[in-house]
């Protein structure tokens, strides 16, 4: 018996982490038990009412993805964040893995992150914090062989700053709302490169994660409304203090907001129920963004392919970007929830709906469908763009999208409509252009790829998106896809908008 599972046993009511480890994932799910952070590694059960029924597949379609089970502790002060993570990973590459990394990346987002009692498959090992402390080396000794599992355990501590630091302020405790942005350790992808992990640019989103599975159990002050991503499973209450239970997968990541002041607006499109999340006193904001949000996946499932998850949550909360997506859930600065205010010199009610519809395009783009944010981030930045000027075409005519599209022209002109490529990696932009470049160019490339491939181009992006479904999309898969459907070579216009000369 483990030294884990030893102590599973004897805590399991305070951590409620999961037990029970299988060489292989099983199609048919074991009964989920009372307390779903019990669950065995192959039990798919707590993740299917998250899915809508044309979804519910999938579970049975990801053998390998990694799970993550983790038990959060919220203290009253939110000061530092105590958990218990446990992942089960296999090794889908055709290689030997010796290692594997976790992404830390709070310690380069104002606050401090650190890991203690790490084993493997129940042994002791030692770590290495390398890229600023953003990452940690996990040794695997023996190396892990090609379709083989191994548990990773860990406690971790994590302080929350109180003042917004890196990566658009989306991690900490500002104005009576915790906003925990990639707070747990977690696997970056393998790929063709080998490890991604490397010191974050200033610019750019950070996270570059498989489709995984997740069940998170929150214990939090009992005020506190927890708006997290996936579905709530289980829920306890104890005098003063609330455990909430969350399930999401496969996702790219998992997302918590909570405040006490949080008031929710809700409606249900097709098998989905949005929710829209505000501080008391913004509740005009929160119904525009529910608005928004609906038209926005009404927009895209129709377009691309139904919207996979039974929930779906807009959440306000401060930052120094508009809004950021995160699977099942999207953040938008609460900046833009008084209607009656302008926020950049553009009126609140008129950002809000562009920056909710582009965040709501990400679930298509970045979510269902990945791709690599540090090295190719036009991939579901630009295309995110471009998707939302589709909204506002179908929401609004014609007149909409133009109107939307010259605030692609309006970026770009910020370099002056230099004709810098949108694909490079997001650490070779350097001040104004990344945000001219992958934002303005990048749609506006998008655009005049969809005149050239004429009516070939909606059955292209459609299929872009159903048969890359929780995979990684690149700009090689992206070009040649583009080719089969147009019959035609579209090389020369890669050349001059994408590639780097």
């Amino acid at each position: 018996m483990s030294k884990l599972f030893t102590w599973v046993l004897l805590m399991a009511a305070l951590a409620g982490i999961a037990t029970g480890c299988v060489p292989s994932f099983s199609n048919t799910p074991a009964p989920t038990p009372a307390n779903p952070l019990d669950s065995a590694w192959d039990d798919r059960a707590p993740f299917r009412a998250g899915l809508i029924p044309a979804e519910q597949g999938v579970l049975g379609q990801l053998p390998g993805a990694t799970v993550y089970h983790i038990d959060l502790q919220i203290p009253n002060d939110f000061q530092v964040l105590q958990g218990r993570e446990e992942v089960h990973y296999t090794n889908r590459e055709d290689v030997a893995l010796d290692k594997v990394y976790l992404r830390l990346f709070a310690n380069t987002a104002g606050g401090k992150s650190a890991v203690s009692a790490l084993q493997v498959d129940g042994q002791d090992v030692e770590p290495a914090y390398e890229f600023q402390d953003s990452a940690l080396r996990v040794p695997l000794s023996p190396a892990l062989p090609p379709g083989e599992s191994t548990i990773i355990t860990m406690d971790f501590a994590v302080t929350v700053p109180r003042e917004m630091g890196g990566n658009y302020g989306l991690f900490g405790y500002f104005d009576d709302v915790l906003v925990l942005d990639e707070f747990y350790p977690v696997i970056p992808v393998y790929d063709g490169e080998g490890w991604n992990v490397e010191t974050p640019p200033p610019n750019a989103d950070v996270p570059y994660f498989d489709a995984s599975l997740y069940l998170v159990r929150v214990t939090a002050p009992a005020e506190l409304i927890v708006v997290a991503s996936g579905i709530e499973v289980g829920r306890a209450n104890q005098g003063d203090t609330q455990e909430v239970t969350f399930a999401i997968g496969p996702a790219r990541g998992f997302y918590i907001a909570a405040s006490a002041k949080y008031t929710v607006v809700s409606q249900k499109v097709g098998e989905t129920t949005i929710n829209s999340y505000a501080i008391q006193g913004r509740e005009d904001g929160a119904k525009a963004a529910l608005q928004y949000a609906a038209g926005a996946v009404k927009s895209f499932s129709t377009r691309f392919g139904t919207y996979p998850y039974t929930e779906f949550d807009v959440v306000s909360t401060p930052m120094q970007a508009l809004g950021m997506e995160y699977p099942g859930i999207v953040a938008i600065t609460s900046d833009e929830y008084d209607l009656n205010g302008n926020v950049r010199g553009v009126p609140a009610r008129i950002m809000m709906e562009g920056t909710v519809a582009h965040e709501v395009g990400h679930q298509w783009f970045y979510n269902v469908v990945g791709n690599d944010q540090l090295d190719e981030p036009w991939l579901d930045e630009a295309l995110a763009q471009y998707v939302t000027g589709l909204y506002y075409r179908d929401t609004g005519g014609e007149p909409a999208y133009q109107g939307y599209r010259g605030s692609w022209y309006d970026r770009w002109d910020r370099v002056n409509s230099k004709a810098i490529p949108i694909g490079l990696p997001a650490r070779a932009y350097t001040g104004q252009e990344y945000g001219a470049i992958v934002y303005g160019r990048g749609p506006i490339f998008v655009e005049t790829l969809a005149k050239q491939m004429g009516d070939s181009f909606d059955p292209f992006l459609r299929d872009y998106y159903q048969s890359n479904q929780w995979n990684i999309g690149t700009t090689a898969t992206f070009k040649q896809l583009a080719e089969q459907h147009c019959q035609c070579d579209l090389a020369p216009l890669f050349k001059e908008w994408v590639y780097e000369r």
